[in-house]
């Protein structure tokens, strides 16, 4: 028997595993990880909003606050998400091995497996680009301490990126080091698990685009032509297995899909906010800095945060764009099989799938957002009309 989750998730263990949230190996050690994990996160988004409270406040300010914690509060979602059902997604791990080990066509495990790899060709190119981007901010945060030592200045970058620090948080100067090394590493602990979780979620979802595509691919089967032609008790048999089985398949895509969505439709719908928030503060912030080129730190924090909002807004909407389509593929496929070749009683099974496929299957979140590129679009579109009007205020 092959292990997907060896052959398919060794990338996913290695960033989750040390954290405590790899499905299926819960013990009271990873208990203790995850929640110390999730309570780190969550203390780094409670300081960022305590500012407003402690500090005097305006409409810059208040942006300025919203554009970090809005980042942070992307990163903690997922992995606190993971951490509070821990057993749907252990149960939805062991619902793709059982399905994988009920194939028995060599074309439909190839299927499977051309999706599974997809996925971890995905997931790791993230990674290479987690650790570029992890490598940039240390850099963008910790060069200038080390330049301070290695050639002492009086106008140094350290004390640049103190005066950074106590201005945009308003903390005192004695604290800055504790809540640099705080935010920072929280930052790099929420990218690494958000990065986890969210291709495994990718993941999940390339695996429902495969078994639509192996449904389309029984039916095909089921409705070959020679079988047609050649119609007799044993041909009936075959076919009306054949599409049993593709119905089968089907309905287990959409309950798998619906199972994952129901679970963490709560925390998807704020994460959808959140990057209209991120997104719209974000670019506002860029705009607001005066001298950009000396404040070059500053720029690459909010690009980054820009450019991990979209990133993260883009596969979601993508990969739900991808099970609409394969959905709709079954569909199609089923409309267009030698259907009229075949008795009465076959015809009525294909009309049963006809009248089943017919309605598009689609990803809702709160039954406000869609995941597919057509969302993404109107998000982009959403996110930039917010910050058009914020920057009209100022």
């Amino acid at each position: 028997m092959i292990c997907i989750r060896k052959r398919f998730f060794n990338s996913n263990r290695l960033l989750l595993l040390p954290f405590g949230l790899w499905p299926g190996e819960e013990t009271i050690v990873t208990r203790l990880q995850a929640t110390l994990l999730c309570s780190f996160l969550i203390s780094s988004i409670v300081f960022q909003l305590s500012r407003l409270f402690i500090a005097e406040c305006n409409f810059d300010f208040i942006i300025r606050i919203f554009s970090s914690t809005s980042t942070y509060v992307m990163f903690a979602s997922l992995p606190i998400v993971f951490w509070i059902h821990m057993k749907t997604i252990t149960y939805l791990f062991d619902q793709l091995q059982y399905i994988y080990d009920r194939l028995k066509d060599r074309n439909e495990i190839a299927i499977y497996d051309k999706y599974g790899y997809f996925a971890k060709h995905v997931t790791t190119i993230i990674i290479i680009l987690l650790v570029c981007g992890l490598c940039g901010i240390s850099v963008i945060i910790y060069w200038p301490f080390i330049l301070e030592i290695v050639v002492p200045k009086n106008d140094s970058q350290a004390i640049h990126t103190m005066q950074f620090v106590t201005k945009y948080f308003n903390v005192s100067e004695k604290y800055y080091v504790l809540v640099l090394v705080h935010l920072a590493a929280a930052a790099s602990t929420g990218l690494i698990v958000c990065v986890g979780t969210g291709t495994m979620l990718f993941s999940y979802l390339q695996h429902i685009c495969g078994m639509f595509e192996i449904a389309s691919y029984r039916i095909e089967q089921a409705m070959a032509i020679e079988l047609l032609h050649n119609f007799h008790i044993e041909n009936r048999n075959v076919i009306c297995r054949k599409m049993i089985c593709a119905i089968d398949i089907q309905r287990q895509a959409m309950e798998f899909a619906n199972h994952l969505i129901t679970s963490m439709e709560g925390t998807l719908f704020v994460m959808t906010l959140t990057k209209v928030l991120s997104l719209s503060c974000n670019l506002y912030r860029i705009f607001q800095i005066e001298s950009p080129m000396e404040r070059m730190d500053e720029v690459f924090l909010h690009l980054g945060a820009v450019f991990f909002s979209l990133t993260i807004l883009f596969l979601s909407t993508y990969v739900g764009q991808e099970v609409i389509d394969h959905s709709n593929h079954v569909y199609v496929i089923t409309y267009n099989v030698s259907w009229y070749l075949a008795p009465s009683h076959i015809q009525k099974l294909i009309l049963f799938l006809l009248q089943r496929s017919h309605k598009i299957f689609t990803l809702s979140i709160g039954g406000l957002f869609t995941a597919s590129l057509e969302c993404f679009a109107t998000l982009v579109k959403v996110s930039i009309s917010y910050f058009t009007f914020m920057y009209s205020l100022q």
